[in-house]
């Protein structure tokens, strides 16, 4: 499709609600994002502090971790260490047949950090979502799980885009 070219009907509605629910993510971002900031850290290590979390408060392997993260090892090893010193997570090596392996786990500050954020970021969150008129609301709702889920059914038999029809 062209740039002059605009879609119409049921496309002109996917393409308004993907936009509609990337833009509410993007908000959602910043809220943590301010509160990561208010906490003297960064969104990147609070999205660290979560995965870790979420993956397994024990030690975690630093393969999982940076794929779960979808970065490079070597990068999120380094990450990880600026968070270590930072108190924030807890470093350690285990010993394995061919060679050790880094595990990454929560610091009790970094618990702490992470707990925190999140309070913050759901409170901010809940205020902006109370500041909107129902109707948006429920728009955004609607164009989340729309854009996450709605189709997801009908792909997966048929195998094909509902925009492209491919």
């Amino acid at each position: 499709m062209s740039r002059d070219e605009k879609p119409d009907g049921l496309e002109a509605d996917i393409y308004e609600q993907l936009t509609a629910a990337r833009n509410y993510l993007r908000t959602v971002d910043d809220f943590y994002a301010r509160a990561a900031a208010e906490h003297n850290t960064t969104l990147e290590h609070y999205q660290v502090l979560l995965a870790v979390h979420c993956l397994g408060e024990t030690a975690l392997p630093l393969r999982v971790l940076a794929e779960h993260l979808v970065r490079d090892r070597t990068a999120t090893g380094q990450l990880c260490k600026r968070m270590q010193q930072a108190g924030l997570l807890d470093l350690t090596y285990e010993s394995n047949s061919h060679r050790p392996q880094l595990l990454v786990s929560l610091s009790g500050r970094g618990k702490e950090v992470l707990h925190a954020i999140t309070e913050d970021g759901l409170r901010n969150r809940d205020r902006y979502l109370t500041s909107l008129p129902p109707d948006k609301r429920l728009y955004l709702a609607e164009a989340v799980r729309f854009s996450w889920l709605d189709g997801l059914e009908d792909q997966t038999a048929t195998g094909q885009s509902r925009v492209t029809g491919h």
